[in-house]
């Protein structure tokens, strides 16, 4: 076995920046543990291969997308109280001091403190997968524990093609056919630490590494026995990441392809209408309603931290004091809560109404409710008290669903014949007949669209609907159907907000390289980015 196997130590340890990590990396080391056999490399991979707090590395990126808004939190200016509270809170301290990600909101130049992170967890991840791909031809097993030993391929293929894609989607342009040569990220796949000068690979060349993955993830997955953990990447669930990195290519082919397989297998679409009516947008484990619970088989996949009841990053669950703050987009053009029309029940079931429109007599007493406006966004559940799950069927932050694939698929068959096409309307009738009320909801028909352009711009309004404040998905649908332009009001105070305008096609919707890299690697350019400034 190769000696490079040896950094399973390190990784047990954690230690994979440290300095502790040197010594297990010395070829004279004598007392390490080299494991050799498919059971002792799958503990570390889930350990250390697997994105374990995802969503709090990940939330931020809703702030540079149009699904939030920062503006007067609580107050609403069709109170008749309006007044008072306003100039009450007027009077509060400067309450922008208390607001995080201001940076991130405005697409200034930099953020490390952010970006960093998410980097950097990438790429540990990334380094744990490596690991185990470099040792499966020398990996030890009986002939009939092979499926094991498949199952384990299969994810550290596909957990390292994932990865490579977000970073990607992240710190380089889009995928199309003129940007292939210009900057991707940076392309380890070594089993050990790697601290020597490395140039950014290519966009083209990360795909191409992400395609040989996912290919070979698919080709494990096919003969692996998947142990029914729904926190493992599944056969199932590398179809649909088959999918989505096929689509963010523009190979339709292959988004039908890898997209029917997985519905062949997975076609669930779990039907609002079927849930009690008075759950939907109430997120109290006792009598809410959650799109991400252990009942719903869209779910695939599961990963990204454990779950509580508010959890979706720099946006505002309470304004106590009142004052300004983030919230999911609601006022100004172009705003999230607007997107849905009357009977889309997701509006409902989506979001928790949590921010008054009318105070109540007395606001601590629940004997004179509130009637509520705003919305803050509830799609899991949090830990149940009880504790009454199984850990194997406790649902994480983020969650792989097949109503994705449907919507993978609808795209790729419109886009490939430029046409409004029976299937696309077909896979798009069996999302929205379960998400609109059964009484006003009437199927979708080639009348109801001009052009195939026309339903590709519904199927990308669906996208947003469905999938907000999932993953970073918003950011980097954003950047593949062409970086429009964004417009965000900053309050500077509560009287006076500034308007920061992300142009079409700027140059900040390609995040910088951070810090991290840049200090240790001087192989790796930054990213060019201008400065915007405030109208």
């Amino acid at each position: 076995m190769k000696k490079t196997t040896r950094l399973y130590a390190c990784l047990l340890g954690g230690m994979f920046l440290g300095a502790g990590c040197n010594d297990f990396l010395k070829e004279d080391s004598g007392d390490l543990l080299i494991p050799g056999k498919v059971e002792e490399y799958a503990p570390m991979l889930y350990k250390e291969g697997y994105p374990m707090d995802f969503y709090n590395e990940v939330a931020w990126f809703n702030l540079m997308t149009d699904d939030v808004e920062m503006g007067h939190l609580e107050l609403d200016p069709e109170d008749e109280e309006y007044e008072n509270w306003e100039k009450s809170t007027k009077n509060f301290s400067d309450f922008t001091t208390m607001v995080d990600g201001g940076e991130v909101y405005q697409w200034k130049d930099r953020f490390d403190g952010h970006s960093d992170r998410f980097w950097e967890s990438r790429y540990q991840n990334i380094l744990a997968c490596n690991t185990v791909i470099d040792a499966l031809p020398q990996m030890e097993y009986v002939k009939a524990d092979s499926g094991k030993y498949h199952f384990l391929a299969s994810q550290a293929y596909a957990l390292r093609a994932y990865y490579y894609w977000c970073l990607v989607n992240t710190y380089a342009l889009p995928w199309t056919a003129g940007n292939l040569e210009k900057p991707g990220v940076v392309v380890r796949t070594q089993p050990q630490i790697d601290i020597s000068a490395r140039r950014r690979s290519t966009i083209g060349e990360v795909y191409r590494l992400i395609n040989e993955d996912i290919a070979e993830a698919e080709k494990h997955g096919n003969v692996a026995a998947f142990d029914g953990n729904i926190h493992r990447i599944s056969p199932t669930a590398v179809l649909l990441l088959a999918s989505r990195i096929a689509l963010f290519q523009e190979n339709w082919d292959e988004v039908i392809r890898t997209g029917e397989l997985f519905l062949e297998q997975n076609p669930a679409v779990l039907d609002l209408n079927a849930q009690k009516a008075e759950a939907l947008g109430e997120d109290s484990d006792e009598k809410g309603f959650a799109i991400m619970s252990r009942g719903n088989k869209e779910v695939v996949f599961t990963f990204g931290g454990k779950t509580s009841t508010y959890h979706y990053g720099n946006l505002s669950n309470s304004a106590y004091w009142g004052g300004l703050g983030f919230r999911t987009s609601h006022s100004v053009e172009g705003a999230l809560t607007e997107a849905y029309e009357e009977g889309d029940l997701r509006k409902k079931a989506y979001f928790k109404q949590d921010i008054p429109a009318k105070e109540g007599e007395n606001w601590w007493d629940p004997s004179t409710p509130y009637t509520y406006k705003y919305y803050y966004p509830v799609k899991y559940r949090g830990i149940p008290r009880d504790g009454a799950e199984k850990p194997a069927e406790k649902l994480l932050h983020e969650n792989w669903r097949s109503v994705e694939v449907l919507l993978n698929v609808a795209e790729a068959y419109t886009r490939k014949y430029n046409a409004v096409t029976n299937e696309a309307l077909s896979l798009l009738n069996r999302l929205l007949r379960c998400r609109w009320e059964k009484s006003v909801f009437v199927e979708k028909t080639v009348a109801d669209f001009g052009s195939g352009d026309a339903l590709v711009k519904f199927i990308w309004e669906e996208r947003r609907r469905e999938l907000c404040f999932e993953e970073a998905m918003r950011f980097w649908d954003l950047k593949r159907q062409g970086m429009p332009e964004l417009k965000h009001r900053w309050y500077s105070s509560w009287d006076a907000f500034e308007t920061y305008t992300l142009k079409e096609g700027s140059p900040n919707y390609v995040l910088p390289i951070p810090r991290s890299e840049l200090d240790y690697n001087g192989g790796c350019t930054d990213n060019a980015r201008e400065l915007i400034l405030p109208e």
